[in-house]
């Protein structure tokens, strides 16, 4: 009987173990490593972004930023962000910030992370679009609003530096 409690013991000091072991390895990956990176696939270079009634031709090139007031990558890359939109206004460059929650709470989701909306057209996805496959995505557009170059996730400084480049 000693020795069946000592086995039972033991067998449930190894599973608190991996017990614990699999919340760490959790918590690790959804706190202190960073999220995606622009590796994923955006959308097709030359594919059309739907967005009905957007006037492509007013200027050459068209930012467009496909956010969700819920994803914190988003709210991750506001510094970014806040430096970008002027520089972009700046240069002509038209910026579209595309979200799939109503516009009026998209307004307020921007306004919170400081980021200026005078200037910033705000869309609310098309039912069933699929304008990107996560978000953030920043997708550059010509003036027919054709897919020229997109990056998906929280960017890197190297992503970064590759928008900055795509828009001077």
């Amino acid at each position: 009987m000693q020795e069946w409690k000592q086995r039972l013991e033991v067998a449930t000091n190894v599973a608190i173990i991996l017990v614990c072991l699999l919340i760490a390895v959790i918590g690790v990956k959804k706190f202190l490593l960073p999220g995606p990176t622009g590796n994923m696939a955006g959308p097709a270079k030359g594919a059309r972004i739907p967005i009905a009634g957007m006037d492509w031709s007013r200027t050459d090139r068209t930012l467009v930023l496909v956010l969700n007031t819920h994803c914190h990558y988003c709210s991750d890359s506001a510094q970014f962000y806040r430096t970008l939109l002027p520089e972009a206004s700046a240069r002509k460059v038209q910026i579209v910030a595309v979200f799939p929650q109503p516009s009026e709470e998209s307004r307020r989701y921007l306004a919170g992370l400081g980021l200026s909306i005078s200037g910033l057209a705000i869309q609310v996805a098309p039912p069933g679009a699929a304008l990107a496959r996560g978000t953030p995505t920043v997708i550059l557009a010509d003036n027919r609003g054709l897919v020229v170059k997109s990056w998906v996730g929280k960017l890197s400084a190297r992503g970064e530096a590759e928008v900055w480049k795509a828009i001077r």
